[in-house]
């Protein structure tokens, strides 16, 4: 029995070891959540579609700018406007019918995964990867425009 002891104590000392591990990981991945919440820029909303697409559009040139100049670094401020913005249009489209706003909620979330991606490139410097997921993006907002036909498309 006093052999018993020891190994009970061993293995406490690792399920101690393992549920500190888990706690560490846990902290560092909303670490990194965090980081990629903070380089968010904050954006002001404005009220109207055509308002919020305006911007869109100068957030989508300023990111075509920094992949031709090879500013991958500033890629986050970019895609994570342009992923706020997009969120912020089905409460500011009220005109479309219910379809529709249910579509662009969708491709919403989509928007946000292509912003975390097009970061992760930036943070890498890898251009390939950049400039696939701002295609990617790109075609996205694309579709996401076509729900908004009182707009001028690109």
């Amino acid at each position: 029995m006093t052999k018993t002891l020891p190994k009970i104590a061993s293995s406490r000392s690792l399920l101690l070891a393992a549920a500190l591990g888990l706690a560490l990981a846990a902290g560092l991945a909303r670490s990194a959540s965090a980081h990629d919440e903070d380089k968010a820029a904050a954006v002001a909303i404005p009220d109207t579609p055509a308002a919020i697409w305006q911007l869109i559009d100068q957030e989508t040139a300023e990111t075509t700018k920094a992949i031709q100049t090879g500013a991958l670094k500033d890629l986050h401020h970019h895609a994570y406007t342009i992923r706020d913005l997009v969120a912020a249009l089905p409460d500011h489209s009220s005109s479309l019918p219910a379809d529709k706003v249910t579509k662009v909620k969708a491709d919403a979330k989509f928007v946000a995964t292509l912003a975390q991606r097009l970061d992760a490139a930036g943070d890498s410097n890898n251009k390939s990867a950049s400039v696939s997921n701002f295609d990617k993006l790109k075609d996205v907002l694309k579709q996401i425009r076509a729900n908004y036909p009182e707009l001028v498309t690109h």
